[in-house]
C-alpha cells in the first residue's frame, strides 16, 4: 500500500458562504482523515481555506468521501457519501509533474473538498504550480434540527444564517442575491472544456506563462510558445492568467489578466458556437515611448472580439531576479 505526505483542507465560492459541519475522507487502509470544520467558507471556488495537520506525515490516500454541509445562501444542510477515482488519484500522485519554482519534479500535497449551492461537491488535488479536479457530485438536501447544529435559545436560526450572510458577504452580493436568487448551475458550467489557447502577442515573448487559473479551480503553468499537443487540448475558461514579461532595456514585470466572468463566458460561447471550433484568448503587451498598453481579445478564424472589462494589474517598476525567483 503506498503512502503519501498530503493534507485535507477546504474551499467554497466567494460570497456564497459554506460550512463543513462534518466531513471524513474514507482511506484504502480501513482509517480516515477529517476535513477541517466549523468555520465559514467563502474564499473562492477551488481556494484552500484550511488544513489540520492530524496523524502520520505519510499515509493512505482516499477511497471514499462523507460529508455533511450548510449552505447559508439557501438556508439548507446537505448530506454525502462518495466514492472517489482512488486509483486517478493514486497515479497522478505516483507519477507527479514538474514544477517551475521547485526547479524539478514534485507532487501534489493537498486535498481539497470544495462545497457549493445546490449540493455541489468537488475535490481537487493541489501543489506547487498545479491544482487538479478528480471528482465532481451532488450532495442530497436533507433536514437536520438545529439543535443538533447549534443548541442557543438566545438566536434562532433565521438570525445566525443572516449575520453569517451579512458577514461573509459583500453589500453588492447582498443585493444581487435578494434579486436574482441563488445561480443554481454556476459551478456545472465551469467545467465546460472549450477548444482554446493563450496566444501572447508581444516582441518579447514569455518564456512561462507562470499560472493559468481556471473557473472550475483548476490551475497550472504554461510554457510558451506552447508544443502543438498542448496547444490543441481543450481547457475550462481562464479566470485570470499570470506571467512575466521582458522589455527592451531588460527590465521584469508581471503582468495578470483577470477576466470579467460573465463577459469571456459569452464571447467563448460566441466564438466556439459552432461546434469545437478553435478560439484564441490574445494577451498584447506592447511597448510604446509612453510606456506599455496591455490588452485582450478572443479570436476564432473569422472574428475578433474585444474584452472591454478585463482587469488589468502590472507594477510600475521592474522587478529584480531575487524577486522573480522568490514567486
Amino acid at each position: 500500500m503506498e503512502k503519501f505526505d498530503w493534507l485535507a483542507s477546504d474551499s467554497a465560492p466567494k460570497n456564497f458562504p459554506m460550512e463543513i459541519v462534518k466531513g471524513d475522507f474514507l482511506l484504502s487502509n480501513g482509517g480516515s482523515l477529517y476535513i477541517p470544520d466549523t468555520s465559514t467558507l467563502h474564499k473562492g471556488w477551488g481556494t484552500m481555506e484550511s488544513s489540520h495537520v492530524v496523524g502520520p506525515d505519510l499515509k493512505p490516500l482516499p477511497t471514499e468521501l462523507e460529508i455533511t454541509f450548510l449552505s447559508y445562501t439557501e438556508n439548507a444542510f446537505y448530506q454525502g457519501n462518495f466514492d472517489l477515482p482512488h486509483d486517478k488519484i493514486l497515479k497522478l500522485f505516483s507519477a507527479g509533474y514538474y514544477s517551475p519554482r521547485a526547479r524539478g519534479e514534485t507532487t501534489y500535497e493537498r486535498i481539497i473538498t470544495g462545497v457549493a449551492p445546490g449540493g455541489v461537491v468537488a475535490v481537487w488535488l493541489k501543489g506547487m504550480d498545479r491544482q487538479t479536479e478528480v471528482f465532481y457530485g451532488k450532495a442530497e438536501k436533507v433536514d437536520i434540527p438545529w439543535t443538533e447544529y447549534l443548541d442557543n435559545p438566545e438566536i434562532s436560526r433565521e438570525e445566525y444564517v443572516r449575520i453569517e450572510l451579512e458577514d461573509n458577504m459583500s453589500e453588492e452580493a447582498l443585493d444581487r442575491l435578494q434579486r436574482e436568487g441563488v445561480p443554481f448551475g454556476r459551478w456545472d458550467g465551469y467545467r465546460k472544456l472549450y477548444n482554446w489557447q493563450p496566444v501572447v502577442e508581444s516582441d518579447r515573448l514569455p518564456g512561462l506563462i507562470n499560472v493559468v487559473s481556471y473557473f472550475n479551480g483548476e490551475h497550472d503553468y504554461l510554457r510558451y510558445p506552447l508544443a502543438d499537443s498542448i496547444a490543441g487540448q481543450a481547457r475550462p475558461v481562464p479566470d485570470w492568467i499570470w506571467f512575466i514579461w521582458r522589455n527592451s532595456k531588460g527590465k521584469s514585470y508581471w503582468i495578470k489578466y483577470y477576466f470579467d466572468e460573465s463577459e469571456i463566458f459569452g464571447v467563448f460561447d460566441q466564438l466556439s458556437s459552432a461546434g469545437s471550433r478553435a478560439i484564441e484568448l490574445v494577451l498584447k503587451v506592447e511597448e510604446l515611448p509612453e510606456g506599455r498598453t496591455i490588452s485582450s481579445w478572443v479570436r476564432n478564424q473569422d472574428e475578433m472580439v474585444k474584452l472591454e472589462k478585463t482587469g488589468l494589474e502590472s507594477p510600475a517598476t521592474g522587478l529584480t531576479d531575487e524577486e522573480i525567483d522568490s514567486m
